[in-house]
C-alpha cells in the first residue's frame, strides 16, 4: 500500500481525481485532502486506484 504521502501527491496533480463528495461538500476541500483516498477511482479489496495509474502517475511525479 502506498504512503499517504504518495497518495497525497499523486492525487493533487492526476488529471482524474474525482472527489469522492459532490456539490457543497466538495466545494470546502482543502487541497492538503485531495488524495486518492478520497478519490472515487481509490477502491476494491486492495485500495487501489480503479483506473490503474497509480504507478504511473507516481512515477511521473519523481521526474520533474
Amino acid at each position: 500500500m502506498p504512503s499517504l504521502e504518495e497518495m497525497q501527491a499523486v492525487g493533487q496533480s492526476c488529471s482524474e481525481y474525482t472527489p469522492m463528495h459532490w456539490g457543497p461538500r466538495a466545494a470546502r476541500f482543502e487541497p492538503e485532502n485531495i488524495s486518492c483516498a478520497t478519490c472515487v477511482h481509490w477502491q476494491g479489496e486492495e485500495e487501489m486506484c480503479e483506473l490503474d495509474i497509480f504507478e504511473e502517475q507516481l512515477l511521473n511525479l519523481d521526474q520533474t
